[in-house]
Order: C-alpha cells, then sequence, then structure tokens
C-alpha cells in the first residue's frame, strides 16, 4: 500500500504565511479528476497519474498517490518517491476573497475547492500551495502576498474602538452585545486587548470549523447523489434502456432531477436477449427457407427455438 502524503495541515502556515481550515475543503470537484501534476504544470504531458483515497483524518487531508507506470517520467518520480527521496506534495487550490480572513493575529482560509495537487522536489516550506483564480488561472507569488496585504482584520460586531487612556491603550470599552457574544463581564465594559483579541480569535475559529464541516457535508451529500446518479445510468445501459452514445442526455436529465430519471428508466423496458432466456416470437413463422433466410439472426434464433417442429421441416433435420 502506497504511504499517503499530507496535502493539507490546518495547524501549519503555509508558505504565504496563512492556514487551512482542512473541513473547509471542498472536494466535489477534484474527486471527479483527481490529478496529480509533475511541479503545478498543467499540461497533459506533466499528468503523473492520480490521487486515491482522499480522506480528512482530524486535522490533515490525505491521499494515495498512484503512478502511470506508462509513462517514463511518472516511473522515474515513482522510483523517487517509493525510495524516499521525494515525499512532498503541493495543493493547487481555487478560493473566494472572502474567504481569507485575519482573525487576531492570524491568516485564516475558512474554505476553498481543491483544483490538483502536485509531486514537488522542495516545496517553500512543509506546506507548500499555489493558488489559482475562479478562471482557472494560477496567481503569481505578487498577486498572493498583494491579497494578504489587502485584508483587513475580523472584530467582533458593534464594537466601539475608543481606547480607555486610563490604562495606557491596554483596554478597549466594548459595547453590552459584544460583552455578551465574548462571555466577558457585562458590569465591566472596559476588557483588556490582549483578552478580547483572544476571544475574537476562539469565536472566529469556531465559525470557521463550524462554516467547514457544513460544507463536508454538503461536499459528502453531493459525492452522494452523483455516486448514485452513476449507478442508476449504469443499470439503465446495462439493461439496454438507453445506448451509449444517449448517455449524456439521461446525465443531463439526472443532473436536473434524479427522480425523474429513475422514473423514465423506469418507464422503458429492458432489451430482452435469448441469453436472458426470453425470445420475441416470430410473427407467422417462416414456410420457406428463402423467408427464413430473411429474417434477422435474432429472429432465426428464435424461430429455431419456439418452433423446432417447423424448423426441421424447413431444413429436413431431426429434433
Amino acid at each position: 500500500m502506497p504511504k499517503p502524503f499530507v496535502f493539507n495541515d490546518q495547524t501549519q502556515d503555509n508558505s504565504y504565511g496563512f492556514s487551512i481550515v482542512t473541513a473547509g475543503i471542498s472536494l466535489k470537484r477534484f474527486k471527479k479528476n483527481p490529478m496529480m501534476l509533475n511541479q503545478h504544470w498543467n499540461s497533459t504531458s506533466n499528468v503523473l497519474g492520480k490521487w486515491e483515497n482522499v480522506k480528512v483524518d482530524k486535522d490533515l487531508l490525505l491521499a494515495e498517490p498512484v503512478f502511470d507506470l506508462d509513462d517514463e517520467d511518472a516511473v522515474f518520480v515513482s522510483g523517487k518517491v517509493d525510495r524516499g527521496f521525494i515525499n512532498s506534495c503541493s495543493m493547487g487550490i481555487t478560493f473566494n476573497r472572502e474567504d481569507l480572513q485575519i482573525v487576531g493575529d492570524k491568516v485564516i482560509m475558512t474554505k476553498c475547492e481543491l483544483y490538483e495537487c502536485s509531486i514537488v522536489a522542495v516545496p517553500s516550506n512543509a506546506n507548500s500551495i499555489r493558488l489559482y483564480s475562479q478562471s482557472g488561472e494560477l496567481l503569481k507569488d505578487e498577486e498572493v502576498k498583494e491579497l494578504c496585504l489587502s485584508l483587513q482584520p475580523v472584530t467582533g460586531e458593534n464594537q466601539t474602538l475608543e481606547l480607555n487612556p486610563k490604562n495606557d491603550m491596554k483596554k478597549i470599552t466594548l459595547s453590552l452585545a459584544v460583552l455578551t457574544a465574548l462571555s466577558f463581564d457585562k458590569t465591566n465594559p472596559d476588557v483588556d486587548v490582549e483578552a478580547v483579541e483572544a476571544a475574537v480569535l476562539k469565536l472566529s475559529l469556531e465559525n470557521a470549523e463550524s462554516k467547514g464541516k457544513l460544507l463536508a457535508m454538503q461536499t459528502e451529500k453531493d459525492n452522494a447523489v452523483a455516486a448514485d446518479l452513476k449507478a442508476t445510468l449504469d443499470a439503465g445501459q446495462a439493461a439496454g434502456k438507453f445506448a451509449a452514445p444517449k448517455r449524456a442526455e439521461f446525465e443531463a436529465l439526472g443532473n436536473v432531477s434524479l427522480s425523474i430519471l429513475k422514473t423514465t428508466l423506469d418507464s422503458i423496458p429492458a432489451k430482452t436477449t435469448l441469453a436472458d432466456k426470453t425470445v420475441v416470437a416470430v410473427g407467422g413463422g417462416a414456410t420457406t427457407k428463402e423467408e427464413f433466410q430473411k429474417l434477422s439472426l435474432d429472429a432465426q434464433l428464435a424461430f429455431k427455438t419456439t418452433q423446432p417442429d417447423e424448423y426441421a421441416k424447413l431444413f429436413n433435420t431431426k429434433k
């Protein structure tokens, strides 16, 4: 069994100085095409293989590499991995700007979508990452740094910014609503700055974790629906209810409404074959060899099976 790679560790900052909530990483898109690229080079010649058994284990997002052993470059890299000379990977993600926030003294990405994951030789640190725009364009380091610098800290709602001069600017005065939200003593609105920052950070992390869990639940639900759709289409196609060229049309219907797709397929009779011990009777039979030869192969077999006496008369054979 291949050793799993660590895609993400939410307790560690990446090369840009922020951490990513593991439960907030959507895998819906990635599981449909779990690409393993070489150093983030997005081209067919740089696909080394794919990732399997992608899973969340507490703070970690893990997956196992499967290399394309018919590709010379992939075999070369696979050997380096097997011998322990390469053990690093780097996620490529897409994200929305509002999901990257400053909470207390930390920068946290609460949600993102896994786009690809690459084998890398020397990541900038143990948690390297590359960021893509929503259009799929790889962002330059300068663009990401500018984005991080432009972020504004997350503060408590209704918090006043007046500092209390009595304690050398080390306390702030909070409204009753904020005191209640942060579980402070409501009779004392003057609170240490450090205590406020710690409380806000705690609430923000809990909020980010809750959002991540909701996203993970939605992703799991979406994956279950996708699996159900695939199973329904596979069963319908195997039963001969539609031919392969029509699969895309039925899949589009299933994406709109899986229940309507199932009802539609249930209304289509399955294709019957001799292998199923079900034959189609030949209307009127065949009275001459010439008529028999004009029948389709299925009809000929059905005639021979269902009307052995007539078949024997036509060809003067014994039953």
